[in-house]
C-alpha cells in the first residue's frame, strides 16, 4: 500500500521570456514522490530537468519565470508561500545538491565554515556546536580526517570529496525531500560509485524522499523506484521502474532504452534526428520529427499525459488504455 506523497507537484510551468520567442523550458509537468521512495527523473541533455528542480525551489532568475503550477510539501503550497518562509523551507525541509560543487560552493570561505554556516541559519546553536556536527556529517559520508578538512578551501578538494561537502550541506538539516541533479557529473566511474551508493544509504538510514536527475538509465534501473521520463520540457511518461523498462509504453522511451549500450547487445539503436529548440515549440507532438510509430492524429493537438495502468502514465495519441506497453496500432 502506497503512502500519501510528501512532494507533489501540479501542471508546473516555467518559460523564458528572450527577444527571440518564449522558451517553454518546462510544461505543466506533474509527478510526485513519497517518503523513503527514490524518483528517477531521466531524458536527454537540455530537456527541462534542472530546469524542473530550480523551479520546486523557487530558484528561477529572470529572464525566466515561474507561470503556473503548485508545489506542494508538508501542506504548503512552495509557489505561494512569503520568500522569509520559503528560506526556513529550504535546506530544512527540501535540499538541492547542484551538479557542479566548485561553482556551488563559495571559494573564498573554508569547508567547516560555509557547512558550520549551514547550520546556525536553520537552528539557534552555537558556532562550536555547528562545527560539531559539521565534523560528524563528514565523517558520516566517509570523508578522512574531517577536522583538517574543515579548514581546507573547496580547490584544495578533489571533485568526489566536494560532491560529499555538498551532499553533508545538504542533509544536515535533515531533509524530507533530497533533490540531486547529475551528482556524478564529470567524476570517474569509481567515485561516481561510491557517490551514488552513499545517497542511497542516506535515503534508508533517513527515509529521505530523492528526486535523481540523470541522463543515465543505468544508475536509474539500479536505485530508482518511481521514473518520470522528460522530453521537450514535458513528462512523456511516468511509472514504477519495472513498468518503465519492462514495459515501456511511450515511443521515446522506448528509444531511449534502446540507445542504452548492454552486455551482448551486437549494436545500438541511436533516435534519429535532434530534439526539439524549446523556442517556440509546435502545437503537436514534440517527438513527432523522430518518432517511428508517428500517425496522422500525431499532427494535431499535443497529447495529456493520461493513466493507461495502474500508476502508470504517458502523452501518446497511439497507447490504448487497454494495451498499456504498446502503441495501440488502429
Amino acid at each position: 500500500m502506497s503512502s500519501a506523497p510528501v512532494l507533489k507537484i501540479k501542471n508546473l510551468s516555467t518559460y523564458f521570456y528572450t527577444r527571440l520567442g518564449v522558451i517553454k523550458a518546462v510544461d505543466r509537468v506533474s509527478f510526485e514522490v513519497e517518503p523513503g521512495k527514490l524518483l528517477g527523473l531521466v531524458g536527454e541533455s537540455g530537456c527541462g530537468k534542472s530546469v524542473t528542480a530550480l523551479s520546486i525551489l523557487r530558484l528561477i532568475e529572470p529572464p525566466g519565470r515561474i507561470l503556473s503550477g503548485e508545489v506542494w510539501l508538508n501542506g504548503h503550497d512552495l509557489l505561494k508561500i512569503p520568500p522569509g518562509q520559503l528560506r526556513q523551507v529550504r535546506g530544512r525541509e527540501i535540499a538541492l545538491v547542484f551538479q557542479d560543487p566548485l561553482t556551488s560552493l563559495n571559494p573564498v570561505l573554508t569547508i567547516g565554515t560555509q557547512l558550520a554556516e549551514t547550520i546556525v541559519s536553520h537552528e539557534e546553536v552555537s558556532r562550536a556546536e555547528a562545527r560539531r556536527r559539521a565534523v560528524e556529517l563528514l565523517f558520516r559520508l566517509g570523508l578522512p580526517d574531517p577536522e583538517r578538512l574543515m579548514r581546507l578551501y573547496p580547490f584544495q578538494l578533489s571533485g568526489g570529496m566536494r560532491q560529499r561537502v555538498m551532499m553533508a550541506m545538504a542533509i544536515s538539516m535533515r531533509p524530507k525531500v533530497l533533490i540531486a541533479d547529475e551528482p556524478t557529473t564529470a567524476l570517474d566511474v569509481t567515485v561516481q560509485a561510491q557517490i551514488l551508493a552513499e545517497l542511497k544509504r542516506l535515503q534508508e538510514e533517513m527515509g529521505m524522499a530523492i528526486i535523481l536527475i540523470t541522463h543515465d538509465l543505468g544508475v536509474v534501473a539500479a536505485m530508482a523506484d518511481e521514473v518520470a521520463v522528460m522530453y521537450a520540457g514535458s513528462i512523456v511518461e511516468r511509472g514504477s521502474v519495472v513498468q518503465i523498462f519492462d514495459r515501456p509504453a511511450h515511443p521515446y522511451t522506448r528509444a531511449l532504452l534502446r540507445s542504452v549500450p548492454r552486455l551482448g547487445k551486437e549494436e545500438l539503436v541511436p533516435i534519429g534526428g535532434q530534439p526539439p529548440a524549446l523556442l517556440n515549440l509546435p502545437a503537436h507532438c514534440a517527438f513527432l520529427p523522430r518518432c517511428p510509430e508517428a500517425h496522422t492524429e500525431c499532427r494535431g493537438k499535443k497529447p495529456e499525459l493520461r493513466e493507461i495502468g495502474p500508476d502508470h502514465a504517458a502523452a501518446c495519441h497511439r497507447i490504448s488504455r487497454s494495451c498499456p506497453g504498446e502503441a495501440g496500432r488502429r
